[in-house]
C-alpha cells in the first residue's frame, strides 16, 4: 500500500515562541547551554539523509530535530531517499538480518541496493560540512563520493536499530561499508560492535511539543477513545500497545498475556500502529494478527495514516498501561511517549529498553519472547489492582524522560557531537 505523507517542509525552522515553550518545560538554563553551544556552528551545513519522510521513529525525530537545530542557526537540510519497492523489500530484509533473523540477503536485493544507493547520490549536498546518514537503507551513498569531496566532509552513519551480536556474520555483513565513515553513532552501548570505526552512543528522544506529546484536553481525548469504538474505560481500563506492525515488536505475547488477565480483571487491549514507505511487511502483519484476534472480545487493531499523531496522544492518555513486549528493539520511543504521559509502561527486558526503564521503579521490564507473557500478564494485574502506585509509578517515569530523553537533550548531544568531529576547524573559519 502506497503511503501518503503529510506536507512537511523539510527547510522549516522552529519560531522564537516554540524555543521558548521548550524553555518552560526544561529551564532556561538548559535553553541558554544549547545557544551556547550553538553558537561556534553557525552556518554549519549538515545534511541529513534517511528512507522515509513520515512514519517511524526516525523521521519522527528529524521532523523536530530539523527545525529546531536551524533555529539554533545551523545550516541543516533533510533528504529522503527514494526507490522501488524491491529495494525496500531488501533492506527490510537487511534490517530483520542486522537484528539477527537468520536470513541472508540476496545477491540481487544486493544489486538493488547498491544501483538505488548510485541513483540516489544525486540528493548528496557536496558542499556540506558533515553528511549524517540514518540506518541501512542510505548507507550506501558514501561509495559513490568523489575522492576530492570526501575529503573535506565528515561522514556519519547512525544505527537505530538493534544491531545483533548473535551471529558474527551479522556483524560483518556491513562492517567493510560503515569502515569508511567518520564515525558510527549507536542507540546504546550494548550495540557496538568491533567495527575500525569510532563509535558514540546518541540516546534517541521525544519532542514533547509534538502532536504526539502535547498536552491535550480530557474531552478531545475521550471523543478520540469513542470515535475509535473504545468505551467505558472505568469498567474496562485499556492495555494499549503501540508500534510498527513488525516481527520484533511482540504483538503476539501480548496478546496472550491479556487473555490472561482478562480472565480475571475486565480489560480492552488496543493495538494501533501506522504505515512507513520503508517498511513492507506491516500490511502482511497486520493481516495476521487479524486473523489471530478475530474472535476475541476487546481486542481493536488499528492500522492508521501516518499523521495519525493526535489520535496516538489520545491513546496514550487514555491506557491504564502501556505495553512495549519486544524482542528486539534498537529504543522504542513508545516507552518514553507512555512514560511523558505518566502512564505506567512494561517493557521488554531488551536492547534500549531497559536504558529507559528501571524496573519495578518508572515501569515494569519483562523477558523477552514467550517466556515473557505470565511476567507480562502478572505486572498488568498488579498495575490494574493498585491504581495508586501505577499513578506513583507514572510520574517517576516522567521525570526520568523529562531528565533524559527530550528533545533539548538530543540536540545537546549532536551539538556537542559535530563540535568534537570538527574540533578547531569551524573555531577558525
Amino acid at each position: 500500500m502506497a503511503v501518503q505523507c503529510p506536507r512537511i517542509d523539510p527547510t522549516a525552522v522552529f519560531p522564537e515562541e516554540r524555543l521558548a515553550a521548550y524553555a518552560t518545560i526544561v529551564g532556561e538554563r538548559e535553553m541558554e547551554d544549547l545557544y551556547r553551544l550553538a553558537e561556534p556552528l553557525r552556518g554549519l551545513e549538515v545534511q541529513q539523509i534517511n528512507s522515509a519522510r513520515c512514519g517511524g521513529g526516525v523521521a519522527e525525530m528529524l521532523q523536530s530535530l530539523v527545525p529546531f537545530e536551524r533555529a539554533l542557526g545551523l545550516d541543516v537540510r533533510w533528504d529522503v531517499i527514494a526507490g522501488r519497492p524491491e529495494f525496500f523489500v531488501y533492506t527490510k530484509t537487511l534490517h530483520n538480518f542486522l537484528q539477527g533473523k537468520p536470513r541472508v540477503p540476496d545477491l540481487i536485493g544486493t544489486k538493488i541496493y547498491w544501483d538505488t544507493n548510485q541513483a540516489n547520490y544525486k540528493l548528496v549536498r557536496e558542499d556540506a560540512d558533515v553528511v549524517l546518514i540514518h540506518d541501512p537503507q542510505p548507507a550506501g551513498l558514501i561509495m559513490f563520493v568523489p575522492e576530492e569531496v570526501r575529503a573535506r566532509q565528515k561522514w556519519l552513519w547512525r544505527c537505530h536499530i538493534h544491531l545483533s551480536h548473535e551471529y558474527h556474520f551479522v556483524l560483518d555483513f556491513m562492517r567493510t561499508l560503515i569502515e569508511e565513515y567518520d564515525l558510527a553513532i549507536f542507540s546504546s552501548g550494548k550495540f557496538l560492535p568491533p567495527w575500525a570505526v569510532p563509535p558514540t552512543v546518541v540516546l534517541p528522544y521525544i519532542d514533547p511539543l509534538s502532536d504526539k506529546n502535547r498536552d491535550l484536553p480530557p474531552e478531545q481525548v475521550r471523543e478520540i477513545c469513542w470515535e475509535h469504538g473504545l468505551e467505558r474505560l472505568e469498567k474496562k481500563p485499556l492495555l494499549l500497545l503501540v508500534s510498527r506492525f513488525d516481527p520484533f515488536k511482540g504483538h503476539a505475547y501480548a496478546i496472550e498475556a491479556f487473555k490472561q488477565v482478562r480472565k480475571e480483571i475486565p480489560c480492552q487491549l488496543l493495538m494501533v500502529g501506522g504505515t512507513a514507505s520503508d517498511d513492507p511487511e506491516n500490511e502482511a502483519i497486520f493481516a495476521q494478527l487479524q486473523e489471530q484476534v478475530e474472535n476475541l472480545p476487546d481486542v481493536r487493531l488499528l492500522n492508521l495514516p501516518p499523521d495519525s499523531h493526535i489520535e496516538i496522544n489520545a491513546f496514550q492518555r487514555a491506557a491504564s498501561v502501556i505495553l512495549q513486549p519486544s524482542i528486539k528493539e534498537g529504543f522504542g520511543l513508545t516507552v518514553s511517549e507512555g512514560m511523558w504521559k505518566e502512564k505506567p509502561v512494561i517493557g521488554g527486558d531488551v536492547g534500549g529498553i531497559p536504558g529507559q526503564i528501571t524496573d519495578g521503579y518508572n515501569g515494569f521490564l519483562v523477558s523477552p519472547s514467550e517466556k515473557g507473557v505470565d511476567e507480562m500478564a502478572q505486572r498488568i494485574k498488579y498495575l490494574l489492582l493498585n491504581p495508586y502506585f501505577a499513578r506513583e509509578m507514572g510520574k517517576r517515569g516522567k521525570q526520568a524522560v523529562k531528565e533524559r530523553f527530550l528533545i533539548t537533550r538530543g540536540v545537546k548531544d549532536e551539538l556537542r557531537l559535530l563540535r568534537s568531529l570538527l574540533g578547531d576547524e569551524k573555531k577558525s573559519s
